[in-house]
């Protein structure tokens, strides 16, 4: 092989590398932001917990939706930096917990040689970038799944959605989260309620039966924007409730925040275009870049019956690898160029 394809391939080879920790490890950053974020609000939501349904607190969902992104891109960070040895002593076990079916495949086809510092094998570097490759794939298929579904049985999701505003509703001043983010909604959107303005009724304190001044009525979020300089009136939706719509026009919305929040996704369908390419784009991209570097570590194996690290130089001594002399920064971290 001439000296320009080996170094082509030797520079394919630590683009790929590269590109994948550096894509790996901003999403563990991001991931790790989002899951201190979480934590904190469900602390302070402790506070004021009333809330029965706490799978469906946006605390928790951040927690979750952190917790995912920290373990995948952790994998990733591993798998494609694998040559920290003191990293790897850590996750190694953690991450051959994660192996699928087709990962298991790898140890019947490939040489189970050890590595140059004999710390771990070749096979486990492709079965955790198998793991990264794979559950990143998983996750855009779910997604792109779900959001297929969400549009053929749209009916039935509206009315999913609507059931669940309204068990948000019966809450209302019992849980925090959901209120300012109903507040927000029917403010941001000029609605009221989840079908209608008429979901209010199952609220205990808005109740036609209920007593006190809040019954028989809608929060003032409900209620038209008031002119500037004007001071809001609280009970704005006084006795709204036992009124029919046309007598409602010029005191509060009476269209419901479901059908408001679809109408304003079709009316900025660029702005969500553009949106669902932002979410899916880096997705696709990781996808990839493993699916390349995979293929890349595979081609090295082929040729050369074992794992070549395109960073390092490894010569035949006796009929097994060493390395040359290494400077004090590759001996940290061996994916490091050699420094003299």
């Amino acid at each position: 092989m001439s000296n320009d394809v080996r170094y082509c391939e030797r520079f394919s080879y630590v683009f790929l590398k590269f590109t994948v920790i550096v894509y790996a490890t901003i999403f563990w950053l991001i991931g790790g932001f989002i899951l201190a974020i979480g934590i904190y609000a469900e602390v302070e939501r402790q506070r004021y917990k009333t809330l029965e349904g706490v799978f469906l607190a946006p605390a928790i969902i951040l927690i979750v939706l952190g917790v995912v992104m920290f373990i995948v891109s952790f994998i990733g960070v591993l798998a494609s930096l694998r040559d920290n040895l003191m990293l790897l002593k850590v996750f190694q076990r953690f991450c051959s917990s994660f192996q699928s079916l087709a990962a298991d495949n790898w140890k019947e086809r490939r040489p189970k040689e050890e590595f140059v510092l004999g710390v771990t094998r070749e096979i486990d570097l492709l079965e955790c970038v198998l793991q990264f490759l794979y559950t990143l794939t998983v996750c855009l298929i779910l997604e792109l799944l779900g959001g297929i579904l969400a549009l053929v049985f749209r009916h039935q999701t509206v009315d999913l959605l609507n059931k669940n505003i309204r068990k948000g509703i019966v809450n209302y001043y019992d849980d925090l989260d959901f209120k300012n983010i109903m507040d927000f909604v029917q403010r941001k959107f000029k609605c009221c309620g989840g079908q209608e303005y008429k979901d209010w009724e199952v609220n205990m304190y808005h109740n036609c039966t209920a007593p006190g001044p809040l019954a028989c009525g809608v929060p003032y979020t409900c209620c038209l924007e008031n002119k500037p300089n004007e001071v809001t009136n609280t009970l704005c939706g006084y006795k709204v409730l036992d009124k029919e719509r046309l007598d409602l026009q010029n005191v509060i919305y009476i269209r419901g925040c479901t059908d408001a929040v679809f109408i304003w996704f079709m009316d900025n369908y660029k702005i969500m275009a553009g949106l669902l390419l932002g979410i899916l784009f880096p997705q696709f991209f990781g996808v990839i870049v493993s699916w390349l570097y995979i293929t890349r570590v595979e081609d090295a194996i082929a040729e050369f019956g074992h794992y070549e690290d395109g960073l390092l130089d490894t010569v035949d001594r006796g009929g097994f690898r060493a390395t040359k002399k290494q400077g004090r920064m590759a001996k940290c971290c061996i994916c490091m160029p050699e420094i003299d």
